[in-house]
């Protein structure tokens, strides 16, 4: 498999910032400064005047299911410029591309070594037992959860090692039952980690009715699973498998979150212990899950027993994202010994997508739930915090499409952002999968994230792995001039491909008000090639005011993409490798070419072929024949296209002592002939 790694992810959990971000870490990231990206053909719009409104996509969720985008101000991130060497690297380096905690890390001129270390419950004696160090505290007048940890060591721990630069942060994980049917896992992030030498003190506010009961409940029960998770927040250098520009190997910066779970696992309590921390005795308050129609599909909705006013949904499906310089696709290959050995790594991004209409439509029936849980505060929703979804594919094996969905326990899950995977497949199949991608049958690429996999009432979520469907939206809007009659802009296609125009709309916001604006200029059915400019200009149905609108909020959903296969392949395919493939050539010649007529009293002696890339054989009259190998570019191959002709040159060695030397020779065939030639005068 390859590395997920190279796609701007890691199989270690990425960190923005540990303390302020603990439960969810973030599959991409910003592009780094030093990472040059060759945008080809492709213009991109002037930055936008900060004194103008910022322009948003329509698809941004309801103020009360989070009132965001689930990718804004996001930037997939594929590496497509030149690495850092080891001496430009400012921070620790991993030994591999897939950090752990198994690792040794060195400084980047190798004169310290550090290990990451894990951690474990801290435990006292309580009478004739050992007790883990829970507590109930009073924070600034409130009931606040106290856990406490203690550094462990590393498995990478030894003579000379020092200790990993690191953050941390803590949260708790349990099993819930739902009435219907099945459970969900639950998590819960201690939104406060303070360090004291090797003690790090979690804690917890116990702000809700009924969570203090529910959490003591949940660790005091074996069927409820609980454990403690820490993740570990490192920023290191990285191998990236490739070459720096001055030959060293390269690195790149990356920021992970690397999660250990702290033994003991499961962590149960004592009933006394639970009863002395203020726990009621019963047992842990199940989620409800409900069931809501929408576009002629069901949708479950869990409600939270501790907070009735809180529901979680998961994602409608996942679709291939678009990043800023393309699909979020690589294609990779590596050196083969002959066409059957070819291996070719293709990795994606696909964005969770989720209908914000879907949630609008839901919304009093949540409501009406929510007041028969006895609750009269807003609603809330927010995504499920599931800890282990499974990606199942269905991939063509030997050229024939895949009968069932297998589950690919290697991908990066996270239900709010999307997923990341990378598959390596035969040549065969590859070529079938990437001409799935552009629309191809459907039976040669199927998917779907599976949620509770575990229980009897699994939720399956489509993956979309298409590109005239990316998630992600192909035009930028540049605003020229702002009047309160009229919005003067600028449309750009920032793809790579052709981008058609069907309809657009746009609106204005001031507040909470929503205006809508009729966008002129604009022909209908409007094709606008890569890097394409069209002036538009914005028509609110009323008045705005001098100072302009809030945002202006653009919906393309009416945006088709074409996407151009050569653009495509120039953007996907990782070209800071060379791939060779080894093709056997075989070399012959017949006994009458060892003589020639026009020299009755010379004959050849030997015939030495030299073949470009590859090797030099010789043949004589008692060796007709001989073998080598050429090494070819398989790039072309990958894309259907044939291999390059071959290209030698014979020296005729004569007995007289002379030496013809042929021209340079072109041919598709992989046996060669030798081509005579008189010796030079």
């Amino acid at each position: 498999m390859g590395h997920a790694d190279d796609f701007g992810l890691s199989t270690g959990r990425r960190f923005d910032d540990v303390l302020r971000h603990p439960p969810r870490p973030p599959l991409v990231r910003g592009l780094p400064p030093h990472v040059p990206i060759d945008l080809g053909s492709v213009s991109f719009p002037r930055l936008p005047d900060p004194r103008l409104p910022k322009v948003l996509p329509k698809k941004t969720l309801p103020r009360w299911a989070g009132g965001r985008t689930p990718w804004d101000d996001i930037v997939v991130w594929l590496p497509l410029g030149t690495a850092l060497t080891r001496g430009e690297l400012r921070v620790p380096v991993s030994p591999s591309r897939t950090p752990s905690d198994a690792d040794v890390y060195e400084n980047p001129d190798g004169t310290a070594r550090m290990a990451l270390p894990r951690y474990a419950l801290a435990f006292d004696r309580v009478g004739t037992a050992d007790e883990p160090r829970i507590a109930v505290g009073a924070r600034d007048g409130v009931d606040t959860l106290l856990i406490t940890l203690v550094r462990a060591p590393s498995p990478a721990d030894g003579s000379g090692v020092g200790m990993l630069p690191h953050a941390v942060s803590v949260s708790l994980k349990y099993r819930l039952p739902v009435i219907e049917g099945g459970e969900v896992v639950h998590e819960v992030v201690f939104p406060t980690t303070t360090q004291n030498g090797a003690t790090v003190t979690a804690e917890l506010p116990l702000t809700a009715p009924g969570l203090r009961e529910q959490l003591l409940a949940a660790l005091a029960s074996l069927s409820a699973s609980a454990s403690l998770t820490v993740g570990r927040g490192i920023t290191v250098g990285v191998p990236t498998g490739t070459q720096a520009p001055n030959g060293e190997p390269g690195y790149e910066e990356q920021s992970l979150r690397l999660d250990c779970t702290v033994p003991p696992n499961p962590l149960v309590i004592s009933t006394a212990q639970r009863d002395r921390l203020g726990g009621a005795g019963g047992a842990v308050a199940p989620f409800r899950r409900l069931r809501i129609p929408f576009g002629g599909r069901g949708h479950s909705y869990w409600q939270d027993p501790v907070w009735p006013h809180r529901f979680f949904f998961v994602p409608d499906r996942f679709r291939l994202a678009r990043s800023a310089t393309g699909p979020a696709l690589r294609v990779r290959a590596a050196d083969a010994a002959n066409e059957a050995d070819i291996k070719v790594t293709l990795e994606f991004f696909a964005r969770a997508v989720t209908d914000p209409l879907r949630l609008e439509q839901a919304r009093p029936a949540l409501e009406q739930q929510a007041r028969a849980g006895g609750s009269l505060l807003p609603v809330e929703v927010s995504v499920l915090p599931e800890a282990q979804p499974v990606l199942r594919l269905a991939l063509p094996a030997d050229g024939a499409p895949a009968s069932s969905l297998t589950e690919r326990p290697g991908a990066l899950i996270d239900l709010e952002l999307g997923l990341t995977h990378a598959e390596t497949l035969r040549y065969d199949d590859f070529r079938l999968v990437y001409e799935a991608l552009f629309g191809a049958s459907l039976s040669l690429l199927r998917g779907e994230v599976r949620i509770g996999a575990g229980g009897d009432h699994a939720e399956d979520l489509p993956l979309e792995l298409r590109l005239e469907t990316m998630a992600g939206d192909a035009l930028t809007l540049a605003l020229d001039e702002l009047r309160p009659d009229r919005i003067a802009a600028t449309l750009t296609n920032a793809t790579e491909s052709p981008a058609r125009i069907e309809w657009l709309s746009a609106s204005a916001l001031l507040g909470d008000r929503e205006i809508p604006l009729r966008i002129d200029c604009l022909p209908p059915g409007h094709r606008l090639e890569p890097g394409g400019h069209l002036p538009v200009a914005l028509v609110p149905a009323e008045t705005l005011p001098e100072a302009g609108p809030d945002r202006i909020v653009l919906d393309q959903a009416g945006v088709v993409g074409e996407p151009d296969r050569q653009a495509v392949w120039n953007r996907v395919f990782d070209h800071t490798a060379t791939p060779q493939l080894a093709r056997s050539v075989q070399v012959e010649a017949l006994p009458a070419l060892f003589t020639a007529s026009d020299r009755p009293t010379d004959r050849v002696a030997a015939f030495v072929v030299v073949v470009e890339n590859g090797g030099t054989v010789r043949l004589t009259e008692a060796e007709l024949k001989a073998t080598t190998t050429v090494r070819v570019p398989i790039k072309p191959l990958l894309t259907g296209a044939p291999l390059p002709s071959l290209r030698y040159r014979t020296e005729t060695w004569w007995q007289s002592g002379g030496v013809g030397v042929s021209a340079w020779r072109e041919t598709p065939a992989t046996i060669l002939l030798p081509v005579k030639t008189a010796p030079q005068a």
